[in-house]
């Protein structure tokens, strides 16, 4: 149904003086065999990705190897690897030279990575300030492309009891019921909550809305008495702290 750069056609790189097939590389430089000699961990952010998307492309006036697609792949996604995880799969196939079936590899890998990241290593995570959580929650919201309010209700501890989404927005606003908030966090029996929404356009100041629905849910949560301790929103490649800003 889709049609890929064949694997059979040998991937070049123009030389200073003639163009140079990968596989005439010295096998140091290949990133397969880089990475079987030598380990994982000695290759570079590109080299990984040339070995998943195992080919260049070739057309009449130019050809390009695996390596030289992801170098430019990184280069579109200002040479970051978080901000490139983050983006899915239609997007990714828009680079030139990705297309769709590299582009699914890649999205597939990186919900991989994510994943490995949420295997119990027997305790729940520890969310005792604003960096911990956007680690923790981050890969939820990957490629989301509407605005999505979540709940994590907390232990005494500080640690994760359970994360819960409440709403799906559109592109502009996400509404909030603060009853349905603290009854989520009431049957969890939580002792304390951090609500998180995210921006899609990537611009993390807060809304007027944001603004509101923050003191809405402070002010039940010091009457319920279970604590918002923050609310966190996150973009494309960071996030703000409500807290840190003033705002709770």
């Amino acid at each position: 149904m889709f049609e890929e750069s064949k694997s059979n056609e040998p991937e070049t790189v123009r030389g200073s003086d003639r163009t140079r097939t990968l596989r005439e590389w010295p096998d140091s430089e290949k990133p397969r065999e880089k990475l079987l000699s030598q380990g994982s961990t000695k290759l570079s952010d590109v080299e990984l990705l040339a070995i998943l998307l195992r080919t260049g492309t070739r057309t009449k006036s130019k050809s390009r190897t695996a390596v030289d697609v992801a170098r430019e792949l990184m280069m579109a996604f200002d040479n970051s690897m978080a901000l490139l995880s983050m983006r899915d799969a239609l997007e990714l196939s828009g680079v030139a030279g990705i297309g769709i079936v590299k582009s699914v590899t890649l999205a597939a890998a990186f919900e991989i990575g994510r994943r490995l990241q949420n295997v119990s290593t027997g305790t729940t995570p520890l969310l005792n300030n604003p960096e911990a959580v956007y680690k923790f929650i981050m890969r939820d919201f990957a490629g989301e492309k509407r605005e999505v309010f979540k709940v994590v209700a907390l232990s005494t501890s500080g640690r994760v009891k359970r994360v819960k989404t409440m709403t799906e927005g559109t592109l502009s606003a996400s509404l909030v019921d603060a009853r349905a908030v603290f009854k989520f966090a009431i049957l969890e029996d939580s002792a304390s909550i951090i609500v998180v929404h995210n921006h899609p356009s990537g611009k993390l100041d807060p809304s007027r809305e944001d603004i509101q629905i923050t003191k809405d849910l402070v002010y039940s949560g010091e009457f319920l008495d279970i604590p918002v301790h923050d609310h966190i929103i996150v973009g494309p490649t960071g996030y703000l702290s409500m807290k840190n800003a003033g705002y709770i």
